[in-house]
């Protein structure tokens, strides 16, 4: 399975290094497992003034992941998510703030959901909730295991939920980190 990373960023040169750490952590954590993912890292640089190229440039030149770096004026976030998405050609796409972390077994969380619902046509996403890096959960559970995007985007997010992609389920996993700035 491949799974495409889109990252927008925005002045984080100095965050995007935790992120980095944490998916080659995933990474080893999932091939520990013999489980077989691949990444691609995509970041949209929306504009930032600082040295986000060069600190990206470095990643790039340790050839430990696949990275596509892109650099826009600023836009915002969702103009940049926008902007990229179609470089993305992963099985699944995750977009990833740049000053969150995945945690260390996320790929392998990842895997396990995507192969329990990859032949189920009436789903076309899956959530996971964010915790902070004590491990305390950001917001609250998921009302449902499973749910229409409509109501996980306006119903639940009254009630502030959060989780790293909008789509629709999984409530059994800690997946992402949200990192404290």
């Amino acid at each position: 399975m491949k799974l495409s990373i889109i990252t927008p960023t925005y002045n984080r040169a100095n965050m995007l290094g935790n992120l980095y750490k944490s998916i080659l952590k995933s990474l080893e954590q999932n091939n520990e497992m013999q489980q077989s993912i691949q990444v691609q890292w995509i970041i949209i640089n929306d504009g930032s003034n600082d040295n986000t190229e060069e600190v990206v440039k470095q990643y790039i030149s340790e050839n430990k992941i696949k990275i596509q770096y892109y650099k826009q004026e600023n836009q915002g976030k969702m103009s940049a998510i926008n902007n990229v998405v179609q470089y993305a050609d992963g099985d699944l796409i995750v977009e990833c703030d740049s000053d969150d972390t995945f945690s260390d077994n996320a790929f392998c969380d990842i895997l396990q959901a995507y192969h329990e619902t990859k032949e189920r046509k009436d789903l076309y996403g899956l959530c996971f909730l964010k915790y902070d890096l004590k491990g305390n959960n950001i917001g609250n559970a998921f009302q449902k295991e499973e749910t229409t995007m409509f109501d996980l985007y306006f119903k639940e997010r009254r009630n502030r939920r959060k989780s790293n992609c909008i789509f629709c389920r999984y409530s059994k996993t800690i997946s992402v980190q949200d990192r404290k700035s």
